[in-house]
């Protein structure tokens, strides 16, 4: 008999757990190197949070979990994070403000309403926020970090960028009323480009050219050529475009391998600029962008923002454990008689004091899965058996086993 979990949840068992620690500790890793902090948020944050700034698509905000949390008689709605950069958003207002530059990285789950069975509801991610950078450096340096995990962890990875701004610049030739416009943007970054079709008897022309830019993949040169020749380059868009050249410039002299992709730019309304996505063999794995206006918009002091995230659930299927040389201690199984405990206890500190895995035998293990058996006997001789070869060595003391290992006591 089995207990159903909850539908979207998942269990990790070992095999999983090994590639979920291998991704966050290549991740944790590299972020430390490039000078990230570690932070963590609270599952539950308030719902205005997400709401009030406009920071979800409509369509991102009908997935969230939200309830009352009811305390006494005025109860406020909260709901379980659907996404790591809001409330690293939150943080950063609340306590580091006095910095002028913060790089954060954080590992957390997050959790989103799917109606789609094969869908996870929760999903693990590790991310990274660099607030107060520089653009176009900053830029840069976010998706060449990403991209170092996912080429650390041994994955063939594919970089698609898109420019919020670009977008915003066309829409707002196609479509003067900003609300109209700000729906359809919504729609857009919810991957509902059925909508652009409304417009097409109003402007023929230059539906014409956004399908073409949304449909066509390209490198940066001719790319960018294409909106100059297929639009009236207004400011917004002479602007949005420099931006966007700008850090595609960066990432050309760091040899960053990319295709622009302006369908690709799904995802968050508060992106205000550049908008990337990492995948594997079809598969998203990552992805993140700019959102200069998030922090002002949330009532902080308006800083300039970028961030990703990589998603493990993903990049766990990704990856060949067999592929790594994981050091790993030698592991020992320690039997005893009834009555001998507090000494099978005592030795087991010892060894793990000397940086062994040690277990006390309980059931009846496959002894093949260890590299030591250690019996304790009733004189309280250690006898040690090398399961791969059954050579056996007896000892009076655990200092005199570990010497031999080549191991360190413990002092004590």
């Amino acid at each position: 008999m089995t207990q159903d979990r909850c539908r979207g949840c998942r269990d990790l068992i070992p095999d999983e757990m090994l590639k979920f620690r291998l991704a966050e500790s290549v991740f944790i890793d590299t972020t430390l190197k490039w000078g990230y902090e570690e932070v963590r948020t609270p599952v539950l944050e308030y719902l205005h949070l997400f709401t009030s700034t406009g920071t979800l698509t409509p369509g991102m905000l009908g997935q969230v979990y939200s309830f009352l949390d009811w305390d006494g008689w005025s109860g406020e709605r909260v709901v379980m994070r659907p996404d790591g950069t809001i409330p690293i958003a939150r943080l950063f207002i609340d306590n580091l403000t006095d910095r002028d530059v913060a790089r954060l990285f954080y590992v957390i789950n997050i959790f989103r309403f799917e109606n789609d069975p094969l869908i996870n509801r929760e999903r693990w991610q590790c991310g990274a926020e660099l607030i107060g950078g520089n653009s176009p450096l900053a830029d840069a340096e976010l998706l060449r970090m990403g991209l170092e995990v996912l080429e650390l962890l041994g994955l063939n990875v594919r970089v698609s960028i898109s420019h919020s701004g670009v977008i915003q610049a066309i829409l707002a030739q196609l479509e003067p009323n900003s609300e109209v416009r700000h729906h359809i943007f919504d729609q857009i970054l919810d991957g509902n480009q059925a909508v652009l079709s409304e417009l097409k008897d109003k402007h023929p022309g230059l539906m014409a050219g956004l399908e073409l830019l949304l449909n066509v993949t390209g490198a940066s040169a001719e790319y960018l050529a294409n909106i100059k020749s297929l639009f009236t380059y207004s400011d917004e868009l002479k602007n949005a475009a420099d931006s966007f050249g700008n850090t595609l410039d960066m990432l050309d002299s760091l040899g960053v391998a990319y295709d622009i992709d302006l369908a690709s730019g799904r995802g968050f309304e508060y992106y205000t600029g550049i908008i990337f996505h990492f995948t594997v063999e079809g598969k998203a794995v990552g992805g993140g962008g700019r959102y200069d206006n998030l922090i002002g918009l949330m009532g902080g002091e308006r800083r300039p923002a970028a961030g990703y995230a990589l998603y493990l659930d993903e990049i766990m299927n990704h990856i060949d454990v067999s592929e790594y040389s994981l050091d790993e201690p030698d592991r020992f199984l320690i039997n005893f008689a009834p009555g001998d405990e507090a000494q099978a206890f005592s030795v087991a500190t010892d060894l793990r004091d000397a940086d062994y895995t040690a277990e006390i035998k309980m059931g009846d293990p496959n002894v093949q899965e260890y590299d030591w058996v250690l019996n304790i006997t009733d004189e309280g001789l250690l006898i040690l058996s090398d399961t791969e070869t059954d050579e056996e060595f007896e000892f009076d003391s655990i200092d005199e086993l570990i010497e031999m290992l080549g191991g360190e006591a413990s002092e004590e």
